[in-house]
């Protein structure tokens, strides 16, 4: 049989017991069990008292072919499946277990050593699924529920991939390659009204430390952005943060307010590092916007005076965060400078392919331990040379 027919006759083999299996008994009593209920929570607790049993009793009846250690098989899916009390009666019965075989099967001290290693696994499980059973989270719905969460933040940013003569970039990097960043995109496209807004906010703290406080600002922000006027926009989420009342905590922010059909834009800045303008005519030049108001989330009332200017064909503007121009013991001034720089000859290249912000967001900043932001917007147009 050929590849094709051959995965054509398999395919829907594997589709069918996949629904059955959801769908199925099985299928059902699972996602009882994950939803919390009760009762399936009962039934897998016997189920995995009955393997505890049956494992410890196989360790002594066939030492020299069932290991003791085995029975860190159900340890294991309690510690996933089941809450902290129904959790200490499965390790009771682990260790049990695992101490009649040590009583009853040589070597005794290899086997006290297991019991020991349970007791530890036991332990960690524990410790580990305690956040979990407060939120009421069975088996791998917490992390999927997380990783919905980051797609929502990230989908909250997606910039248009064309519109007009634009076009615009964007590259994410979270420190230590995670899913979750103290930094965030926000985009709101109204061509009624010809405005295209992009938000670019970094919440105070790293990676996974921020990520909560980036994902709760990220759906409040989202419904002020479009919702009130550009010139608004900062002062009402400035507003927003303080009313939070978070101690030590704080956000800076950049806004972008652009008319595409005319290419003039306005910015509002909150403690952020300058946005920056590249005109490559005559030469080339860089032009660094206002430095605007304080940090979201510092003072309530605070004004964000704008900065305007005009993107013509050809010209590009940089937002960014501070993880690519922020050096330990380095005036910030100069990261800029050398982001710039680095900039000058990828804006260069009107049709550059692929990613040029990931490209240059990697040239600049690859392995730094913070968060790293880049957006690109570039107004296409003929060919510039130097």
């Amino acid at each position: 049989m050929s590849a094709p027919k051959e995965a054509a006759g398999h395919r829907p083999g594997r589709g069918r017991w996949s629904r059955v299996l959801r769908r199925g008994p099985f299928g059902r009593w699972g996602n009882r069990l994950l939803d919390g209920d009760p009762g399936a929570e009962r039934d897998a607790l016997l189920l995995l008292l009955v393997s505890a049993a049956l494992f410890s009793t196989m360790s002594i009846a066939l030492p020299g072919s069932w290991p003791p250690s085995s029975l860190v098989l159900p340890l294991v899916a309690g510690c996933t499946v089941l809450r902290t009390g129904r959790q200490l009666v499965l390790t009771s019965a682990v260790l049990a277990g695992s101490l009649l075989s040590g009583l009853l099967a040589e070597p005794h001290g290899v086997r006290v050593a297991v019991t020991a290693v349970l007791a530890c696994t036991a332990g960690f499980g524990l410790l580990t699924s305690r956040f979990r059973n407060r939120l009421g989270l069975r088996g791998l719905r917490g992390d999927s529920m997380l990783l919905e969460l980051a797609e929502h933040t990230r989908a909250l940013g997606r910039l248009p991939d064309r519109l007009l003569d634009w076009h615009f970039d964007r590259a994410l990097a979270p420190v230590g390659g995670n899913s979750f960043s103290g930094d965030f995109l926000l985009c709101s496209h109204r061509p009624d009204q010809d405005l295209l807004e992009v938000v670019l906010v970094d919440v105070s703290g790293k990676g996974s430390r921020a990520a909560a406080r980036s994902m709760h600002l990220s759906g409040a922000f989202a419904m002020l952005l479009g919702s009130v006027p550009a010139e608004a926009f900062l002062p009402a989420a400035n507003d927003y943060l303080v009313g939070l009342g978070w101690e030590d905590e704080f956000a800076t922010a950049v806004h972008l307010a652009l008319r595409p059909a005319s290419g003039h834009y306005r910015l509002f800045n909150a403690g952020h590092p300058p946005p920056a303008h590249y005109t490559p005519a005559r030469g080339g030049s860089w032009l660094l916007g206002g430095e605007g108001g304080p940090a979201l989330g510092l003072l309530a009332g605070s004004p964000y005076p704008e900065t305007h200017g005009r993107l013509a064909l050809g010209d590009s503007l940089l937002l960014y965060s501070d993880g690519l121009v922020e050096v330990p013991g380095q005036d910030i001034d100069t990261g800029i400078g050398r982001l710039l720089t680095a900039a000058e000859p990828v804006l260069r290249l009107p049709r550059a392919d692929g990613s040029p912000a990931g490209r240059l967001l990697r040239a600049v900043a690859r392995d730094v331990p913070d968060d790293r932001t880049l957006v690109m917007v570039r107004r296409l147009g003929p060919p510039f040379h130097p």
